[in-house]
């Protein structure tokens, strides 16, 4: 099955973001920003309440818990704008660029603006299924991204990629949040 695709930033913000929103490390590096800066700005106002001055310890004491409710939306764009500049600087030469994947019963050939690539089926290993993509990760690190818009029958490739065994996560519900 021979598939040709544009990739545009948003496909490769999708990407971006998908992977961070499964990485332990960054999962944890917003869940302690969030209770550290909230506990830091609560104790700041158990300060400020301890030394009778009720107007800082309240001003304080509403801070924390605003920042407590906004920390992770505050993190959530904070991390897409850092990774749509990212894209920016270092994917507008792929950006709009036709590529081409055909997949076979033992390899995925892969073809771009930047070279081509035979990788073996064994070497996928899984295929995230998202609402707007498709998520190819190779055994390497890398990852090829199949956008759904670009796609005839999306039903059709999900089928193939079951036949010829390659494990798809479904992860159709998945969004940045």
């Amino acid at each position: 099955m021979e598939i040709k695709y544009k990739l545009e930033e948003i496909d490769f913000l999708g990407f971006q973001l998908f992977t961070a929103s499964k990485s332990n490390r960054i999962m944890k590096k917003r869940r302690n920003g969030w209770v550290q800066l909230t506990l830091l700005v609560l104790i700041i106002g158990i300060y400020f309440y301890q030394q009778d001055n009720v107007f800082m310890s309240g001003f304080f004491g509403l801070v924390g818990v605003v920042t407590g409710i906004f920390y992770p939306k505050y993190f959530n764009w904070r991390y897409k704008k850092h990774y749509s500049n990212f894209i920016k600087d270092n994917y507008r030469q792929r950006v709009g660029e036709v590529s081409i994947i055909d997949i076979t019963k033992e390899y995925v050939y892969s073809k771009g603006k930047a070279g081509e690539s035979k990788i073996l089926l064994k070497e996928i290993d899984e295929v995230s299924d998202t609402m707007h993509h498709f998520f190819l990760k190779i055994s390497s690190g890398q990852t090829l991204i199949i956008p759904k818009r670009e796609i005839e029958d999306v039903e059709l490739l999900r089928v193939e990629l079951e036949l010829i065994g390659l494990k798809i996560i479904d992860e159709l519900d998945w969004e940045w949040k």
